[in-house]
């Protein structure tokens, strides 16, 4: 009996870690960085995301900072951003939300492209300043807010 469960235990412990690594490679915890998701997210949230490029309208996104230097504040280092998907492919653009050069699509959003803006418009660096974001640049929509640090250690 005794040489049965030492064959399992090295077995569960394989499970387990290949549970482990496939959630690993399908889950990221992010932290919120500024003040562009308040009310729904606010600064140091950290946000637990699933990977995919899968996204509906009203989700919200991490997604990989545009490379536009001048528009971005010096003190955000972080190359990933969190806004929330305004239109997808083939839906309409919602007025005011990319600059007039992006538009020209027959006032649709173009395949493999996104809409995104940020709760706080007036803190937002988003479709509004950028146009249409690549799709291919989002790494997943946000399942959940996770405790922030400082709450995990007061328990």
């Amino acid at each position: 009996m005794t040489g049965g469960r030492d064959v399992r235990l090295p077995a569960v412990t394989l499970a387990v870690l290949a549970a482990c690594g496939a959630a690993a490679r399908r889950l990221l915890v992010v932290t919120v960085r500024g003040t562009s998701m308040t009310p729904t997210h606010h600064d140091g949230d950290r946000l637990l995301v699933r990977r995919t490029r899968t996204v509906r309208r009203g989700q919200v996104v991490v997604v990989l900072r545009p490379r536009s230097p001048a528009i971005w504040r010096e003190d955000r280092h972080s190359p990933l951003i969190v806004k929330r998907v305004a239109a997808v492919p083939g839906e309409p653009v919602p007025s005011g939300s990319v600059p007039p050069l992006a538009e020209g699509h027959g006032g649709r959003v173009p395949s493999g492209r996104v809409v995104l803006l940020g709760d706080n418009t007036a803190a937002s660096v988003d479709s509004r300043q950028l146009g249409f974001f690549p799709l291919g640049d989002v790494l997943g929509v946000v399942t959940r807010p996770l405790p922030r640090s400082e709450d995990a250690h007061r328990r």
